[in-house]
């Protein structure tokens, strides 16, 4: 019997080539799923470790370490430390850094501290600016910044000394006798992204200049304690899929290292959360995607292995001799489906090599799955066509019913209903496949329809004597394979339109997402400045306000130079924002500000008073303290940093906080003509004189005195009201300022639907703290790079730099925007087994019935032409079928992210590109099936 198959197969080569070529498309749509898993998982983590902060990719433990009785500083947490970052795959680097003093100012305060720093290996991550780097006991190399800070040049010798912290003079002071060491370079970073460097940056100063020294040195100092650490980074590919498990393990395990000595640092357990989740959600979709195209592939391979022309149905009549003869019903079986499981074995195996199934996690599950399912459909089709009565086997009658097709669709059209409803309601059960189980009912309903139109259509073309349609009209109804072959072309066509606009949708939301998280187009994140800074840097550079705009974060909002909205394009909120532009009204210049107060009423001997000014040059704010308030006349001195001039904020009068006349005093030849009056004072001008009384109490604002140059009420532009006092926390944290909602709008840049702008400049001169933390520069789109020049020389360090094309490709690396795509690439696959189940000779031609036709007087040239019109005509009707059946499983069932309207031009376009694939194979086909014929008529 097997010999019989093997001849069979021999004899029907190209019919096995076709079982085993479809089973091959199963498996390969199959195991792709597995295989995007694989690559989109190495995907998500080179994206997210790309993406990632440094204190997310770095280790670090750190401690503090005290001499020892003897002057020393032990070794026990250099030996030990490393110990504790010994994640795979990482490299660790030892630093060690104390405070430390010029041995000239033996008492100092905290600004005028440096630092002594070793760092391991320094000399293999700097370039040389001047000089050299460190080579002999005494030398040192500082940074760019550094030695212009301190003013320092190569050759240069200096004298420290450790320094220790004074709690009574809450100041520093020397901790031993100095050590000498000569300056022998400047040196800069050789890369500032060096993982080398660790979360503190490279050669910063943040905490004081600082002079790196070799081990050696070091040991020369005298110093109470210095704090030692471990920055561990990863090498190339330590964070990747393979060592997530193991990474995974040591950070769960590495909580139990903190002790008191010693605290270890990282964010790398977020790292791996966010990777983690990102994978979920790529596995939460796959195999939703793939499991249409699964059932797609077992139905051409039905279709393959039933067909009239070449299938196992073509020969009932030779599987009725057979039975005549009284071979047993197991070994009829056999020999009707032999001929079919053997090229699906091949064909399965082909397929999983060709696209690696060998190598990749979870794809023999896939592809088992696939060949179960199609040796499945191979024997159902197989048993049940040669199961029937020899007497239907003989007179080539397949003994079927055509309720089934109609049964089948209703049954589709009942499962897609559920799983809309589900869909609608949440997710869960069958959800995930909601869009394909309506395009699935939509194309079997069409099938059971498409029969009675074609017949239809033929007997109309034959009426008009348009004789070549009505014979391809006729021939279409009278197959039932015809109508099997054109719901698998409307659920492949309309799967990758599907796919197409889902895609297209998230792609737009995505750029409106990022475009919204970005605010502007590009945006500048500047390091470490003053508010006018900044605006007098962003201003220099864009005088014209076109292109650049100052912003700077605030609690739940931002501070917009908004003047310049236009560069986020909502220019109409500038005047409601800034009614009136501040002008300096309260100037003062010099070294020292001299105050004539008359104080006619005085209820305490301890109030006291100070100004805060806001120096010109972009200094930070500066607080000086007048002294106590004394009955009479008096002149007030404070030295004041305002060589370059100052931009008075305030004078606050420290008042009782109890009930009743508190301070009534007269400020003579005012450095402001006009001031606003804080709560339930009143102030009066008079000449170049200004006559205040301040009433005490808690009240916010109480004392304060601003000149008439800021506004007294913010105005804020919010997406919600205001707190129920009125006031807002903008950049003092321990100081609320009235506020007021001047215009209610649904969503803000960069805010969303849930936030507030108030104008940068208005803020800044109602507060006392002038750093402007987090501060930004957003730019519009067509700004020159001139200006982006400008604003970096002018003093403000740009740290980063992102544009709505990079927060567009962070979102596109997201888990679910991954996962999506691949709904792309099953829609691909599934027009793909659609073109090969034209290919197998699915759509047979009416050969025998056009030889007949033809001794009856046909032309040739007319015969010629009634397949491939055929199979075009059901190609195209496809294709009008399944521009409503997206349209419908679109509106009744897109995943709820992504409803809407989609753009139209991308699923017209891979609809289009579909249809001429089809098309094309389509005719070639039956033109290669009429050639084939006329070879075999020859023989």
């Amino acid at each position: 019997m097997t010999a019989l198959i093997l001849g069979m197969l021999r004899s029907r080569l190209g019919r096995a080539l076709t079982v085993a070529l479809l089973t091959a498309l199963a498996t390969v749509a199959a195991v792709a799923a597995p295989v995007y898993v694989a690559r989109t998982d190495r995907q998500i983590v080179d994206t997210a470790v790309a993406q990632a902060t440094t204190k997310e990719r770095n280790i670090q433990v750190s401690g503090g370490v005290e001499a020892g009785s003897d002057g020393r500083i032990p070794t026990t947490f250099e030996r030990l430390g490393s110990g504790w970052v010994d994640a795979p795959g990482y490299t660790s680097v030892f630093r060690a850094q104390f405070a430390a003093q010029s041995e000239a100012t033996p008492i100092v305060d905290a600004d005028q501290l440096s630092r002594v720093m070793y760092r391991e290996s320094l000399c293999e991550h700097v370039v040389v600016v001047a000089g050299r780097c460190l080579m002999g006991t005494g030398d040192a190399v500082l940074s760019v910044g550094a030695a212009d800070r301190l003013k320092v040049k190569p050759g240069d010798a200096v004298g420290l000394t450790g320094s220790v912290f004074d709690a009574i003079s809450n100041r520093y002071l020397a901790a031993g006798p100095p050590t000498p060491i000569t300056v022998v370079g400047i040196v800069r970073a050789r890369d500032g992204t060096e993982p080398y460097w660790g979360s503190g940056g490279a050669l910063t100063d943040a905490d004081g200049p600082a002079y790196y020294v070799d081990r050696r040195t070091l040991a020369t100092f005298f110093r109470s304690s210095e704090l030692q650490t471990y920055d561990a980074y990863p090498q190339p590919g330590a964070i990747s899929v393979e060592h997530l498990d193991a990474l995974r393990a040591w950070v769960e395990d590495s909580g139990r290292r903190n002790n008191s000595g010693a605290r270890l640092t990282t964010d790398l357990g977020a790292l791996l959360d966010r990777i983690d989740e990102r994978r979920a959600d790529v596995r939460a979709t796959v195999p939703f995607a793939v499991a249409p195209v699964l059932v797609l592939a077992w139905a051409v391979i039905i279709l393959a292995v039933a067909s009239d022309g070449g299938g196992t149905r073509a020969r009932r009549f030779e599987h009725g001799i057979i039975a005549l003869r009284g071979v047993s019903r197991p070994n009829r079986w056999w020999l009707a489906t032999g001929e079919t499981l053997l090229p699906m074995l091949l064909g399965a195996v082909a397929g999983f090599t060709a696209v690696g199934g060998w190598t990749t996690p979870g794809a023999p599950l896939y592809a088992a799955v696939a060949v179960v399912g199609a040796v499945l459909a191979g024997l159902v089709v197989g048993v049940r066509t040669v199961s029937g009565p020899v007497a239907a086997l003989l007179r080539r009658v397949d003994v079927r019913s055509g309720r089934w097709g109609a049964r089948i669709a209703v049954f589709a059209a009942v499962a897609a209903a559920a799983a809309t409803f589900q869909l609608r309601g949440g997710s869960g059960g069958v959800a995930g496949v909601a869009p394909a189980l309506v395009l699935l009912a939509i194309a079997l309903l069409t099938a059971v329809v498409a029969p009675l139109l074609a017949a239809r259509l033929g007997a109309s073309a034959l009426r008009r004597g348009r004789l070549t349609g009505a014979l391809a009209g006729l021939s279409l109804a009278r197959r039932p394979s015809a109508a099997r072959l054109l719901a698998v072309l409307v659920v492949a066509l309309s799967s990758l339109a599907f796919a197409a606009a889902a895609v297209t949708q998230a792609d737009q939301r995505r750029a409106d997402q990022a475009q919204q998280a970005m605010g502007a187009s590009t945006v500048l994140s500047v390091g470490a400045t003053t508010r006018h800074a900044l605006l007098e840097a962003v201003h220099a550079a864009d005088p014209d306000g076109r292109y650049a705009m100052a912003v700077v974060p605030i609690p739940g909002g931002l501070a917009v130079d908004s003047p310049r909205l236009a560069v986020a394009g909502n220019g109409g909120w500038a005047a409601a924002l800034r009614p009136v532009a501040p002008a300096d009204s309260a100037t003062v210049t010099g070294t020292t500000l001299d105050l004539d107060i008359t104080v006619t009423l005085l209820d305490r001997t301890d109030d006291a008073f100070a100004a805060v000014v806001a120096p010109l040059n972009g200094r930070p704010n500066a607080t000086v303290e007048f002294g106590a308030v004394k009955p009479g006349r008096h002149t007030y001195s404070a030295a004041m940093p305002c060589a370059g001039g100052c931009r008075l904020i305030q004078l606050a009068f420290r008042l009782a906080p109890y009930a009743g006349p508190a301070l009534e005093l007269t400020l003579h030849n005012a450095p402001a003509t006009t001031w606003q009056s804080p709560p339930g004072a009143t102030v009066t001008v008079q000449g170049q004189d200004v006559v205040m009384k301040l009433p005490p109490g808690p009240d916010a604002g109480t004392g304060i005195l601003r000149p008439g140059s800021g506004p007294a009420v913010l105005p804020v532009v919010s997406t919600g009201p205001l707190p129920p006092t009125g006031l807002l926390t903008v950049f003092d944290r321990q100081r609320q300022l009235p506020a007021k909602v001047v215009a209610t709008v649904p969503r803000l840049p960069r805010l969303g639907t849930d936030g507030l702008l108030v104008d940068l400049e208005s803020a800044d001169r109602l507060s006392i703290d002038s750093a402007a933390a987090g501060a930004e520069v957003w730019l519009a789109a067509d700004t020159p790079q001139p200006v982006l020049d400008a604003i970096a020389a002018d003093g403000v360090t740009i740290d980063a730099r992102r544009t709505v094309a990079d927060a567009r490709a962070a979102l596109a690396g997201e888990g679910s925007a991954l996962g999506l795509r691949f709904y792309l690439v099953a829609g691909v696959l599934a027009v793909v087994l659609a073109a090969a189940a034209l290919l197998s000779g699915t759509v047979e031609g009416a050969s025998n019935d056009l030889r007949t036709l033809r001794g009856q007087g046909l032309a040739a040239r007319r015969a010629r032409l009634v397949e491939p019109f055929a199979a075009v005509l059901l190609v195209l009707f496809a294709g009008v079928v399944a521009v409503p059946a997206t349209v419908a499983a679109w509106v009744a069932a897109a995943p709820p992210d992504l409803r809407g309207v989609p753009a139209l031009g991308p699923p017209l376009a891979a609809l289009g590109a579909g249809l001429v694939l089809l098309v094309v194979v389509a005719v070639l086909t039956t033109t290669a099936t009429r050639a084939q014929a006329r070879v075999s008529r020859k023989r």
